[in-house]
């Protein structure tokens, strides 16, 4: 008996259960204490009632089966088929996967019709919001047509550990905002994606596909309820081995460009809660963005951003004409020190923009950038003498290095 009942009592804690015992003196066992571990579920998400017909809407079965299951560590498998959506917010909770099917589509229905994905923040600060949210193999489908844009958008607030892998935009990026909205986050993958097609309103050609920014009202694609702000930067994206492509017509026209890849426009609060730093973009191809002229403009730009590395990229032109910055940095914070800016490996293709290729710009020009590092870029098919890197303070400082950026005739 005692040795049958050591036997047990082993098994029941490697089960991850303790305080379980009873009184077999009457052969009964009786629960006292149960500590059971956190679930971990897999669901398919058609036997939730999600359906791939690409004509009933799925917003509500997809919200119900996140509220039923969201307690748990939850990967979500989602058939082949095409789900259809109606206009409205889908609010996620944390640890959560979602595993596409090859075929597998979230596609908005047409029209002027928006569908935000929500990462709530309940709480101020870095961990106020959710995490561990897993995007894998997903296709996000959108059109343009006479009737307006569909889109989706993620609207990302105060959230940690957010991945995106092998995932389509496709004609998806609103016309005045962004496919991925990242606000005062952190520890964002974003690998072997495609953005495809972008049709950006009059005076609005500056938005990015995904856009770095700050915990602020005014900068949430979508302002849910109840969200806490504080005007903190969003720190360490990775943005690796993508592709920002356009849309062609049958007869080789574009039908819709490239989206801008990446960057931000804004500082709050004078940068006091901090400012964007740790970006990571490389190995990234972008072909035909729409072309931007005006001073303050540029495909990739930052303001107020440390620790950038924008390495390894080829940047092409097909079909469009030259824009007046490519990349563009800018120190609008008097006193701020940006440092350790890369800009490294590129490839520039047909580019040959009409003002320079990289500007940088401080608003204090007694205030330079600290420890750039512009190297070993490559500029195919220069058609004028555009310089490669200007800025409105000294280039020559020890701390700035500028070398081995060749071009090609």
């Amino acid at each position: 008996m005692k040795l049958w009942k050591k036997f047990c009592l082993s098994t029941l804690f490697a089960m991850g259960i303790t305080n379980f015992w009873g009184d077999f003196s009457h052969g009964i066992l009786q629960p006292t204490n149960v500590i059971t571990a956190h679930a971990e579920t897999t669901i398919n998400a058609e036997n939730q009632g999600m359906v791939g017909n690409s004509q009933t809407p799925n917003n509500t079965a997809l919200q119900t089966l996140l509220d039923k299951w969201g307690k748990n560590d939850l990967t979500v498998n989602i058939p082949k088929g095409i789900y259809l959506f109606n206009a409205g917010n889908i609010k996620l909770n944390s640890n959560i996967t979602f595993n596409f099917d090859k075929g597998a589509v979230f596609k908005v229905k047409s029209g002027d019709n928006e569908v935000n994905f929500i990462y709530p923040s309940p709480k101020p600060g870095y961990n106020g919001g959710i995490s561990n949210i897993n995007w894998q193999n997903a296709t996000f489908k959108g059109d343009n047509t006479p009737l307006g844009q569909s889109i989706f958008a993620q609207s990302i607030h105060h959230a940690k550990n957010v991945t995106f892998n092998n995932c389509t935009f496709d004609n998806a990026e609103s016309p005045g905002g962004h496919c991925l909205d990242i606000d005062g986050s952190h520890h964002i993958s974003i690998t072997n994606s495609r953005f495809v097609g972008f049709n950006p309103e009059k005076n609005q050609d500056y938005k990015e596909a995904i856009q770095i920014d700050y915990s602020n009202l005014t900068a949430m694609t979508y302002r849910n309820p109840g969200d806490k702000y504080d005007n903190l930067p969003t720190y360490d994206v990775k943005v690796n081995n993508n592709q920002f492509l356009p849309i062609y017509g049958h007869a080789g026209q574009i039908t819709s460009y490239a989206p801008n890849p990446i960057g931000e426009h804004i500082v709050y609060n004078n940068g006091r809660s901090g400012v964007i730093h740790d970006i990571h973009f490389t190995n990234n191809t972008i072909i035909d963005p729409k072309p931007l002229s005006k001073n303050d403009s540029a495909t990739i730009r930052f303001i107020d951003v440390s620790n950038l590395w924008i390495k390894n990229n080829k940047f092409i032109n097909r079909r469009v004409s030259s824009s007046g910055n490519y990349i563009y940095l800018k120190n609008i914070i008097a006193n701020y020190k940006m440092k350790n800016l890369n800009i490294k490996n590129n490839t520039f293709t047909n580019i040959n923009p009409n003002k320079q290729y990289i500007l940088l710009h401080s608003i204090n020009k007694k205030n330079p950038m600290l420890n750039i590092n512009i190297t070993g870029n490559k500029v195919f098919h220069q058609r004028n003498t555009t310089p490669f890197v200007t800025g409105n303070f000294p280039l020559n400082l020890s701390s700035i290095k500028i070398s081995n950026n060749k071009f090609h005739k």
